[in-house]
């Protein structure tokens, strides 16, 4: 009977691990910004993400929340400017080997740029997202845990109130987590 339970746990474990819903934190670092009318950026703190998946074998779909902020050295202003992307990718993973796993992750994106201080106008752009990373994942009794790490740029077009269209483009490395259950 124990030999049952046990086996049955494992099980559990695995198909925890590698099917089903997963939520995810991460913390990077400040976005390197560019864009196509030559400003100069620099950041201002670091990059956040929160994600919300559903994984089947080594496919994933996945909804994304991030944000960070960055300054606009010759804006008008302090420059400062908070940017926050709501994102849809699809992402696969690739087993290695003892849990190790590379993965890439591409999708589309909508942006919103807050200028701070009433530096001017918000901004809304939409675009694409992409990542290539590395994840080690764990199974756990009844979850699984994943510890990753990725290189993400994300590309968006924006067009001001005076007409003007300009591309941006922001890169960051993320460290962080997901829990499937």
């Amino acid at each position: 009977m124990r030999a049952l339970l046990v086996a049955a746990l494992v099980t559990v474990s695995a198909t925890a691990a590698n099917a089903g819903t997963y939520i995810g934190l991460g913390i990077g670092t400040g976005a390197s910004v560019s864009d196509s009318l030559d400003n100069v950026y620099k950041a201002d703190g670091r990059s956040a993400r929160i994600a919300l998946g559903y994984r089947i074998a080594g496919f994933s779909i996945e909804g994304m929340y991030s944000g960070f902020a960055y300054q606009v050295q010759n804006g008008p202003g302090t420059g400062l400017t908070d940017s926050r992307t709501i994102q849809v990718a699809a992402k696969y993973n690739f087993s290695l080997a003892d849990h190790f796993e590379l993965y890439g992750r591409l999708g589309l994106l909508r942006t919103d740029l807050s200028p701070q201080n009433n530096a001017g106008p918000s901004l809304e752009g939409e675009g694409y997202t992409g990542s290539v990373g590395v994840e080690y994942r764990l199974d756990l009794l009844l979850t699984g845990l994943g510890v990753y790490m990725d290189w993400t740029r994300n590309q968006a077009s924006f067009q001001t109130q005076s007409g003007v269209s300009y591309d941006q483009s922001a890169s960051m490395w993320t460290l962080g987590a997901n829990v499937s259950f």
